[in-house]
């Protein structure tokens, strides 16, 4: 009889102890996936990021806009995770341009590209790339969706370190389907 008792109780502790390490693993679930995000506008370009990102500077003339994540900075202070909105003039088409692009990239040694090919952001045709560049300290992975205005295409790049970019990815995919273009 007591045997009995001792596996009862036993059994009652097991029960509640997975119970509140269920719900446990549950509310931590709910505020990661509650990151309060916000949207950031220059330039006529508009994209929502999470919160804790803050507007950066850019060492392209064509950007319009650029975003980073400042919990991801390198030795040197620059942010390793970025978004950045660029504009580019042309009288070419949208799959000309992206072509002689990567065309041209990878011909560079520092550069391996993964994927290129077609996308849709909001409802409308894009060219996708997925690349990583060797060229530094860190090997960095970009993914770059190219859009086409009247005359004008906008390219959005989302960087990260290559072993950060999955956990990243949520967020660029996020930002890249937020975009508005005034």
């Amino acid at each position: 009889m007591k045997k009995w008792i001792v596996i009862v109780i036993l059994l009652v502790i097991v029960v509640l102890g997975a119970s509140f390490m269920f719900k446990s693993h549950n509310e931590t679930q709910q505020k990661e996936n509650t990151t309060e995000a916000y949207e950031i506008s220059e330039n006529g370009v508009a994209l929502t990021v999470p919160s804790t990102w803050v507007s950066a500077e850019s060492k392209s003339n064509m950007t319009l806009l650029a975003v980073a994540d400042p919990n991801s900075k390198d030795s040197s202070g620059f942010s390793n995770v970025n978004i950045n909105v660029e504009k580019k003039e042309t009288t070419n088409t949208l799959k000309n341009e992206f072509e002689s692009n990567y065309k041209s990239l990878s011909r560079n040694s520092d550069y391996e590209i993964e994927y290129l090919g077609n996308a849709t952001v909001q409802g409308n045709d894009a060219m996708e790339a997925a690349y990583l560049t060797t060229g530094g300290s860190v090997v960095k992975e970009h993914k770059a969706v190219w859009l086409q205005g009247d005359g004008v295409i906008y390219v959005i790049l989302c960087t990260s370190p290559q072993d950060q970019f999955d956990n990243y990815e949520p967020i660029f995919n996020y930002a890249i389907n937020s975009v508005k273009i005034n």
